[in-house]
């Protein structure tokens, strides 16, 4: 049986060189990458070849895809640039030539992230709280690294795995608390921001329900905190009492809600 590294890029499919890919790393990297890796795929097709990978076929799905605001932008971005030096090095035409392309493709400006004052805070806890985590498992890796043989020591390498994904967290919340601005109301601002609640009535139906806008990063459905990146929270951003919205959702349904009230806490 040939080693399916050995097929031409010309017949691999991106589904195919995904599964290369996932399958060469490590356990904690796999959970990190796959979704961000396999969401791209998805959207420019499984089925097709490797060969129809283009540098601008990537800079279109990142214009499109990754938003700034989203707090996991640059671990999206790092996910598909792993990917392409990967298929780089296996030297397939496609993975060189949009591994060269995507320094630009796939570059995200840093523009300020609107959150509220308590999901600022709430990430600066989350960030104290890993980063002493992260003191306890790298204690953890060296406890089991004096173990003997590290090819069979299971503890280390799942400590090893558990750094990495710590660091990744603290990562993230770092970058994203650097670009964190509270969103400045003027007086008597009757219109929604990051922030306000909304009281909404879903005409057709006449159930009234309140949502919170918030940042991706601070979004709760169980507490009614939606995005503003959502398809409601984008709808409701910047509107006031007695206004009527209709917001489409993934399914292609579309709901219609009335402004009833808003509120800035």
């Amino acid at each position: 049986m040939a080693d399916d590294f050995d097929q031409p890029a010309a017949t691999l499919t991106l589904a195919e060189a995904l599964d290369q890919y996932l399958s060469s790393l490590k356990n904690e990297q796999r959970r990190t990458q796959e979704h961000y890796i396999r969401h791209f795929v998805k959207h420019t097709g499984e089925q097709q070849a490797l060969t129809f990978l283009t540098g601008s076929r990537v800079e279109l799905y990142a214009e499109r895809e990754i938003k700034s605001s989203d707090p996991n932008a640059q671990e999206r971005v790092q996910a598909l640039k792993s990917w392409f030096q990967f298929l780089k090095k296996r030297e397939y035409t496609a993975g060189r030539a949009v591994a060269n392309a995507n320094r630009g493709a796939l570059r995200v400006e840093e523009q300020p992230i609107e959150m509220t004052s308590d999901g600022i805070d709430q990430l600066k806890i989350d960030l104290g709280r890993l980063q002493e985590e992260r003191e306890e498992t790298v204690h953890a890796v060296e406890i089991a690294r004096s173990d003997g043989d590290l090819r069979e020591n299971a503890p280390y390498h799942a400590a090893r795995e558990r750094l990495a994904f710590i660091d990744s967290k603290i990562k993230s919340i770092t970058e994203t608390l650097k670009r964190a601005v509270v969103v400045e109301r003027a007086a008597g601002e009757e219109r929604s921001t990051v922030g306000s609640t909304v009281a909404v009535t879903m005409v057709a139906e006449g159930k009234t329900q309140s949502y919170q806008l918030v940042g991706a990063r601070e979004a709760d459905a169980r507490q009614n905190r939606i995005s503003v990146e959502s398809p409601v929270g984008r709808q409701l951003l910047g509107r006031m009492a007695g206004e009527t919205v209709v917001v489409e959702l993934p399914n292609g349904k579309q709901i219609e809600y009335r402004v009833d009230d808003v509120k800035h806490d």
